[in-house]
């Protein structure tokens, strides 16, 4: 104790001998060196502040999120790619894809009949079954007549996605109101199979067959963008659209796919960089509504316009003249900022041909092992987004193990499914994945490869992210999604609308 003491004496001594040294040298300044010196020690004091909060925060939040991403992107150049600022990181999650949907057909989810699908422009019939034999799919009140159409050579023998109609896709699989649940006919890559394959009327539990209509028959908010088709004839205009590129391949994707659907919208052309990743891994043409420029010199006045929810639509990002060059931002997730053009993105949204070509092997690679081909076989993505958003501060939620059961005993009534995980989390999805039918496991691709994969599968079962959302909709075939995503009361629940509707399409089927 009396050490303690002594010890203490001789630190208050310490204390009171310096403030003496202090005093006496600060009576000796002249008044302005004295107020220099508080000017400089209060810089210096607030620069220790601003890095210590700095480096708090770094550790909090989403990736995309963090400070140094976003002050990256703010001081960046404007002719130079964010992408040479913000650098994409490993990340497996696959891209979704999915029908073109228009509002006015699903508001009417009736009876659905091959000539009435049709007589809407955007609808077409989805091939079945093998002797033009009609089914039952859904439910009782809603029915289709579908028809058998010529199936796919093996995936061995299909060109590259170079040679590929980008509408091929859209026309092939469901449209405006098809029902969710989808039978066994998709090709992959640009052309996947429409082989023979019984529909779940039967099989499907109740339950399943409910919320199944349910998806189906859900009205899109009435917040829907209507994005007027531009004249195929425009005049040269001075003003640009301009990205604002932050995050990794989802995110990429979405400021992409917006910010083509907000040039579209006003009839001026988006700005892509040669050196930007997404140029790196789609194969981008110049077109009516995008440049693909060496500069990007269009952009260097461009003014910005922000979204107020990162998940979703806000009209207010479209209140502009087109008399001026805007960089639109930061994230713009929400299908409504495109997709009246999503037939144009998806042409757009051709995989490079190495990458496509890693993603054909991959999977014939599985087709091999069980010694089938493509047209026997529904080959199914499941995409397993866990890593940094498990026990995430932000509010993410990732899925649960519950939900991957829904979605598989969901998908097991398609004939001949083979589950194709693609996954940052190779050990929960192992253990946790129902193996009661074929399941294959993707490990050792970079992510625009596993997208690709994802992409080339019939059907796709999402988890949470903007990488998986991306892989269903690029596959666009029938969609699963996990229906909480983030927490409530968190600030990433703040980012969406109140229904999650500005994000999710409506006929996807949430679980």
């Amino acid at each position: 104790m009396n050490l303690r003491k002594n010890r203490v004496n001789e630190q208050k001594t310490m204390l009171v001998v310096c403030e003496e040294l202090f005093d006496r040298s600060t009576k000796k300044m002249p008044t302005n060196v004295k107020y220099f010196a508080c000017v400089v020690a209060s810089f210096f004091a607030t620069v220790a502040a601003l890095f210590t909060l700095l480096s708090v925060s770094q550790g909090m939040g989403p990736n995309h999120f963090k400070p140094i991403r976003i002050i990256n992107v703010i001081l960046q150049s404007n002719q130079a790619s964010s992408d040479e600022y913000l650098p994409v990181n490993s990340f497996r999650d696959p891209p979704p894809v999915s029908p073109d949907f228009t509002a006015k057909n699903a508001s009417s989810p009736t009876s659905l009949s091959a000539s009435s699908s049709s007589s809407s422009s955007s609808s077409s019939s989805k091939a079945v079954s093998t002797s033009s034999k009609k089914e039952s799919t859904i439910s009782s009140s809603s029915t289709r007549t579908t028809t058998s159409s010529s199936s796919r050579p093996p995936v061995s023998s299909l060109p590259k996605s170079s040679s590929a109609n980008p509408n091929q896709k859209s026309s092939s699989k469901a449209g405006t109101t098809a029902a969710p649940l989808k039978s066994t006919t998709t090709s992959l890559s640009t052309s996947k199979r429409a082989s023979t394959s019984p529909t779940l009327a039967s099989k499907l539990p109740s339950t399943i067959k409910k919320s199944a209509t349910t998806a189906v028959t859900t009205t899109p908010p009435s917040t829907h963008l209507s994005i007027a088709s531009p004249s195929t004839t425009r005049s040269p205009s001075a003003s640009y659209i301009c990205p604002t590129f932050t995050g990794r391949l989802g995110n990429n994707l979405f400021q992409f796919a917006s910010g083509y659907g907000i040039a579209a919208s006003k009839n001026v052309k988006f700005v892509i960089g040669e050196g930007d990743n997404i140029n790196k891994i789609f194969k981008l043409k110049t077109d009516n509504h995008l440049i693909v420029s060496k500069t990007r010199r269009e952009c260097a006045a461009a003014k910005f316009r922000g979204e107020g929810r990162a998940s979703g639509f806000d009209p207010n990002v479209l209140k502009f003249k087109a008399d001026t060059t805007y960089r639109v931002g930061n994230f713009l997730q929400s299908w409504k900022y495109f997709h009246d053009v999503s037939s144009d993105i998806r042409g757009q949204l051709k995989f490079r041909d190495h990458i496509q070509t890693k993603a054909d092997s991959t999977i014939n690679g599985f087709l091999k092992k069980y010694n089938t081909t493509r047209e026997n076989v529904t080959v199914i993505g499941i995409h397993v987004r866990r890593g940094d958003m498990v026990n995430h501060g932000f509010g993410y939620q990732v899925a649960t193990k519950e939900y991957f059961e829904k979605a598989v005993a969901l998908f097991n009534n398609y004939s001949s499914p083979l589950f194709v995980v693609c996954t940052n989390d190779l050990a929960w999805s192992k253990a946790n994945i129902p193996k009661s039918n074929k399941v294959e496991f993707v490990s050792g691709n970079s992510p625009e490869v596993d997208m690709a994969v994802m992409a080339s599968c019939d059907h796709v079962i999402t988890s949470v992210g903007s990488y998986g959302w991306w892989a269903g909709w690029l596959s666009n075939g029938t969609v699963t999604y996990y229906k909480w995503p983030a927490r409530e009361g968190s600030g990433l629940r703040s980012a969406y609308s109140a229904d999650y509707m500005d994000y999710f399409y409506p006929h996807w089927i949430g679980l």
